[in-house]
C-alpha cells in the first residue's frame, strides 16, 4: 500500500506566493503595533502587507515584517538581516513567519542564536494565493519568530490557529473598530 506523504509534491509547490491570511497578520500587528515595512515581498510590491521593503534593501528604522522564501537558505538570510536591523536601534523590530523548522541543522548551526521570542502556532496556516491548492498550500506547521533587542532572555509561547482565526478574522476586527 502506498501512503500520500507531506513530502508529495503538489501542481504549485514550486510557486512562493504564500500569502498570510488577514486574520494573522491583524494579530502579528497586534504584538508591536503597526506593522510599517513588509519585508519580503515581490519586487514590484504587489503582494505587501505594508510598505514594500526587499532584503537586498537598506532596512529603515521600523517595525518590518517578512514572510520570507520557505528555504533553508532564505530563512536565514531574513533572520541575519533582521537581527542586524533590530540591534542598531532599540525600536526596531523584525517579526517573520517561517515554516517549522527548528530542527533543521542549518538553521539551528547559522540562525537560531539570533532570534529573541518563537511563537509555536498550532494547527496549520492555510496560505491564500492563486496557488493555493485545497488544504493549504503549506504542509508545515508554522512558527512567528521575533526580533527585538529589548527582550533579554528568549521567550517561547504558544497561540492556536482557531484561537487567533476567532479573535483576528477581519469581520470582528472591523465590527470592534
Amino acid at each position: 500500500m502506498k501512503y500520500k506523504t507531506m513530502n508529495r509534491k503538489t501542481k504549485f509547490s514550486d510557486q512562493i506566493d504564500f500569502r498570510t491570511p488577514p486574520y494573522l497578520f491583524h494579530y502579528i500587528s497586534s504584538l508591536y503595533g503597526e506593522i510599517q515595512f513588509d519585508g519580503a515581498c515581490f519586487e514590484d510590491g504587489s503582494n505587501a502587507l505594508a510598505q514594500p521593503l526587499r532584503l537586498e534593501n537598506n532596512w529603515p528604522n521600523g517595525i518590518i515584517y517578512s514572510n520570507p522564501p520557505f528555504d533553508d537558505d532564505s530563512i536565514i538570510s531574513w533572520i541575519l538581516k533582521g537581527f542586524e536591523h533590530t540591534r542598531k536601534n532599540e525600536d526596531n523590530v523584525h517579526i517573520m513567519i517561517i515554516p517549522n523548522k527548528l530542527n533543521h541543522v542549518k538553521i539551528q548551526k547559522n540562525a537560531f542564536n539570533y532570534v529573541d521570542e518563537i511563537i509555536f502556532l498550532g494547527g496549520r496556516v492555510d496560505f491564500k494565493s492563486e496557488y493555493s491548492t485545497k488544504g493549504g498550500t503549506s504542509r508545515n506547521g508554522s512558527l512567528i519568530l521575533i526580533q527585538n533587542k529589548k527582550i533579554k532572555n528568549r521567550k517561547f509561547s504558544f497561540k492556536l490557529l482557531s484561537e487567533l482565526k476567532n479573535k483576528f478574522n477581519n469581520d470582528k476586527v472591523n465590527k470592534n473598530e
